[in-house]
């Protein structure tokens, strides 16, 4: 009698807290607006944090919040930016492709090694303690943190150096802020012309580690009819507006250390819109 007395009050208990439960849950219930779930819907669904959020639905809730034209889904691309616009009558600002290139070609070939590293397998860690076996100071150095954080799988390394494989990389970001000493940047899609050395040291002391090193000896800066290449402190850089690629920037380097890039660059898969969002 008493175990059924005590089953009873339990099963009692039970029902008046889900009753409590439900009202609390209603009366404390968040409003959700449904373009939050539209816009959600139309992402990739990555959560790779390349728009600063953590997931996708965080970034959904900001840009329904706030229609910041400046808020981007890199990975989507232009047409991901377009649809996005058009869901929340936003206007469509100018976008471009874009995709991660690391700006050192110092192989183990190229680039002078001295010792053996036995620390952590982390570029991080190697570059705190100046721990890389490779000479150059700003090269670099080959341990892979940039690929560890690759959830796309999208960089491999070559003799010693990071490659980023265009057709599985969707710009998100995440290597650029892996890479301790700043070689990774975001490129736009397409053709253009590059120095692919980030190095610091003058010219006499570059060539005694890497022979793809920038020298910094501007015959470039001379060659370039267009005037798109100039010296910007420490860097050569080349102006992108002005640059017509004629190659003569690259025959008269006498490093190889600038080379023309193609970049095939496939965006993230965005659902398909449907027969009546497209007449909409």
């Amino acid at each position: 009698m008493e175990a059924l007395g005590a089953a009873l009050f339990l099963a009692a208990l039970a029902g008046f807290l889900s009753v409590v439960l439900v009202v609390v849950a209603r009366k404390f219930a968040v409003e959700v607006n449904p373009l939050v779930a539209e816009v959600e819907e139309a992402l990739p669904q990555y959560n790779c944090g390349a728009c600063g959020f953590p997931g996708c639905s965080g970034f959904a809730g900001y840009l329904v919040e706030t229609r910041s034209p400046d808020a981007k889904c890199t990975p989507g691309g232009p047409e991901l930016q377009k649809r996005l616009a058009a869901i929340l009558g936003m206007d469509v600002g100018e976008s471009t492709a874009t995709v991660a290139h690391v700006f050192c070609r110092g192989t183990d070939r190229e680039a002078l090694n001295e010792g053996e590293y036995f620390g952590i397998r982390d570029c991080v860690a190697a570059d705190l303690v100046d721990s890389g076996t490779k000479v150059c100071p700003f090269g670099c150095l080959g341990l892979g943190s940039c690929a560890v954080v690759c959830q796309f799988d999208a960089i491999r390394m070559e003799e010693g150096v990071a490659v980023i494989i265009e057709e599985t990389c969707v710009a998100c970001g995440q290597c650029v802020k892996a890479c301790p000493r700043g070689l990774i940047s975001m490129i736009a899609q397409g053709e253009r012309v590059a120095v692919e050395c980030r190095t610091r040291d003058k010219g006499a002391q570059v060539k005694k580690y890497c022979k793809v090193g920038c020298i910094t000896c501007q015959l470039c800066v001379k060659a370039c009819p267009e005037g798109a290449i100039r010296l910007d402190g420490d860097f050569i850089v080349v102006d992108e507006s002005k640059c017509t690629r004629c190659g003569a920037c690259i025959e008269k380097c006498p490093q190889s250390t600038i080379h023309p890039l193609h970049w095939v660059f496939i965006p993230a898969k965005v659902p398909e819109t449907t027969g009546e969002e497209a007449s909409s």
